[in-house]
């Protein structure tokens, strides 16, 4: 805990004033090569993430962790290049290190951090993507984010415990790949008007459920299977609505067998999401500071997965001080009601009895300048891990973001 104190400490600022630098990049144009790579079609963003977290009580071992992740992507605009239509080539890395503490140290379900993983070096994504029909029809195909295309947070941004900033945990279960372990795959997104009704589509090899074990370096592009597919309907508020919205009802369903806890394995896993969230309140006339609120529910079926139901609620302020406009503070809660079937498989086998496990997080995200955010975090975890024989686990985190 005198590490996380020492950190904010030193980082912290006086809050009277938004930084003016212009720059949203440590290095501003690389003496004109960003710029002059733009005009040409290639737009180059690197950046680094850092962590570091520790408890003030309750956690299974004590102790200060840290991770890291650098990430470096690039975009390739076809039409300038090569004179292909609204087409583009999207490829992203990333190296990371540290310790993979979020779940083996606090002994906890969620995930605080949005950043967990081996220590490697890979290659996170490519995909080929296109507009067509005057935007009302788009699709990507290579190596893609299932997970991100399909129940991610909507105002997930200002967090940092992963299931607020990505996606609830209940998501991954039915093996659809995730960032940065991204597997082939491919999705259709079908929007005929701006804003309004959608429909989406997607397609992916879940890599016999293990993307890491089975593609290390990223580098792999066969197709292990089995085959995995997402779907989501939603409306979202066309551009300019004074108090934006979204709603979102999605399916994940994985054709490969599932062990079950107290039965033979079932040759399927799904799971299903509904997702809304809209603008309460604008803080200033032009809406660019506002208040906003969502809610997720996920149900999967709890013969086979961890969780049987989970529900998050975000409570958010985009620029909640008049001389901050770039900042945001965020409050959000997650329950995650733990599976009868894992409960019973749990105590048959001597381990304790699981029940639900509730999180709250509570969070300051500070432009300090257009190219470093510094971001507080306190986090409470009840019931930890479904056990309701050990302590409350509070935990206190720091995030730095720097763009270069």
């Amino acid at each position: 805990m005198k590490t996380y104190l020492q950190i904010l400490a030193l980082s912290a600022l006086p809050l009277s004033a938004q930084p003016t630098t212009e720059s949203p990049y440590l290095f501003g144009d690389w003496g004109g090569l960003r710029s002059g790579l733009e005009n040409q079609g290639i737009t180059v963003r690197t950046h680094t993430i850092f962590d570091v977290y520790d408890d003030f009580s309750g956690a299974a071992e004590d102790g200060t962790g840290y991770f890291w992740r650098q990430r470096l992507s690039a975009d390739f605009d076809l039409e300038k290049m090569l004179g292909w239509e609204n087409s583009y080539i999207s490829i992203s890395g990333v190296h990371q290190d540290g310790k993979n503490y979020n779940r083996t140290v606090f002994g906890v379900f969620t995930n605080p951090s949005s950043m967990e993983g081996p220590q490697d070096t890979r290659l996170a994504n490519i995909y080929f993507g296109q507009d067509l029909l005057d935007g009302a029809l788009s699709y990507k195909v290579g190596k893609i984010d299932g997970v991100g295309e399909f129940g991610v947070q909507d105002y997930g941004s200002t967090f940092m415990n992963d299931e607020l900033s990505y996606v609830p945990n209940i998501i991954f279960g039915a093996g659809i790949p995730w960032d940065p372990a991204q597997k082939l795959g491919a999705v259709v997104t079908y929007r005929p008007t701006n804003g309004g009704l959608y429909l989406k589509g997607g397609v992916y090899d879940s890599s016999d459920y293990d993307p890491v074990q089975y593609d290390s370096t990223g580098l792999n592009f066969d197709w292990h299977g089995p085959v995995a597919y997402g779907a989501e309907i939603g409306y979202t508020s066309a551009e300019g609505t004074e108090k934006p919205g979204f709603i979102k009802l999605g399916a994940h369903y994985n054709t490969g067998s599932f062990g079950r806890y107290l039965k033979d394995d079932a040759d399927n896993n799904y799971l299903v999401y509904l997702n809304a969230g809209r603008t309460l309140y604008n803080l200033n006339s032009d809406g660019s500071r506002h208040v906003d609120a969502s809610l997720s529910i996920g149900h999967a079926p709890e013969d086979r997965n961890l969780y049987k139901n989970e529900i998050t609620a975000i409570l958010r302020a985009v620029g909640p001080f008049n001389s901050r406009p770039n900042d945001e503070v965020g409050l959000g809660l997650i329950a995650a009601l733990i599976s009868d079937d894992y409960s019973k498989a749990s105590e048959n086998s001597g381990g304790p009895k699981s029940s639900e496990e509730y999180t709250a997080e509570l969070t300051y995200k500070a432009a300090v300048t257009p190219w470093l955010t510094l971001q507080p975090s306190f986090q409470v975890v009840m019931n930890p891990a479904g056990n309701t024989d050990r302590s409350t686990v509070w935990i206190a985190g720091l995030r730095a973001k720097i763009s270069y």
